[in-house]
């Protein structure tokens, strides 16, 4: 007879721990940070003043920034099962440690208590919320993929949905949506610039499966040209706009660059990978200190 307790190792909670552990990995945590950051201090930026209120609502808009990301990852898992079949057997899908059916459940949930949590804080949070959980769910199911269309389709549709849109959705709590605009730019180009670091590693695998990304269709050559161009516009947009603080996010770029190849323990992608998500998140202190004049440049 099957004992339970301490001296039988818990059986029962143990496979509830594994199944919860495959859950969060769907979410891929790390990737949360970025979002969790913007909702938080996108939504403080341009408030009048900072109290309790203003934090607390800050903090609600950071977790439904988070959930929203989280359910593009767990979506893109679910299209992208036998991709990872290939190229990251080790992710709950394709270990069986997660059905397709109970991820896409997953991810639809997620979604709708984002979207749910967004019409909780505004009328126009909501409708932006609808809109980026419309891009992720577009962005990976076929046939309509803008990953299978063009590559520079492929990182524009990214750069508008993960570096636009979300700058424009915080400043409308508190702010004049019209000020976001030149920040909202900005993080364009960023993300236009160093997401694509994610495909480095994968290049050869999605091209096998029809993904057009910047690295395999124009090699790593042709992606730093890219990279250095968009971060060139980006410079210059800064420059244009005044916002000089900003500039404090270039030495990340130029790490970027470097370890492009460069791979740790610990991170799914490469450190560049790591160093785009990293340099996202410095971005939106950088735009608080900027905006509120900490730095006068």
């Amino acid at each position: 007879m099957c004992g339970y307790g301490i001296r039988h190792g818990y059986p029962r909670l143990t496979r509830f721990i594994g199944r919860l552990t495959a859950y969060i990995q769907l979410m891929r945590p790390f990737t949360l940070v970025a979002p969790l950051i913007a909702g938080l201090i996108g939504t403080l930026t341009p408030a009048q003043s900072i109290g309790f209120e203003e934090v607390k609502i800050a903090i609600y808009t950071g977790v439904t920034l988070a959930l929203l990301q989280a359910s593009g990852q767990v979506i893109n898992q679910y299209a992208d099962y036998e991709l990872d079949r290939v190229c990251k057997p080790y992710r709950p899908i394709p270990r069986g440690a997660v059905s397709r059916d109970e991820a896409l459940g997953f991810g639809i949930l997620l979604m709708w208590f984002g979207i749910m949590r967004g019409f909780w804080i505004s009328l126009v949070f909501g409708t932006i919320s609808m809109a980026l959980a419309f891009m992720a769910v577009y962005y990976s199911l076929t046939p309509f993929s803008p990953r299978r269309v063009n590559p520079v389709y492929n990182t524009m549709w990214l750069a508008v949905s993960r570096g636009f849109m979300p700058v424009v959705a915080t400043w409308s709590i508190y702010g004049d949506i019209s000020k976001s605009i030149p920040y909202g730019l900005i993080f364009m180009l960023w993300v236009a610039a160093f997401q694509p670091t994610k495909d480095i590693p994968d290049a050869e695998a999605d091209k096998s499966f029809g993904i057009k990304t910047i690295p395999n269709t124009y090699g790593l050559r042709g992606y730093v040209l890219w990279a250095s161009i968009i971060t060139a516009l980006m410079v210059s947009m800064m420059l244009a706009y005044g916002k000089l603080a900003m500039m404090l996010i270039l030495p990340v770029a130029v790490f970027n660059v470097l370890t492009l190849r460069r791979s740790v323990e610990g991170v799914e992608n490469t450190l560049a990978w790591a160093g785009y998500y990293l340099g996202l998140a410095l971005a939106y202190i950088l735009m608080f200190i900027d905006y509120r004049g900490f730095i006068h440049v």
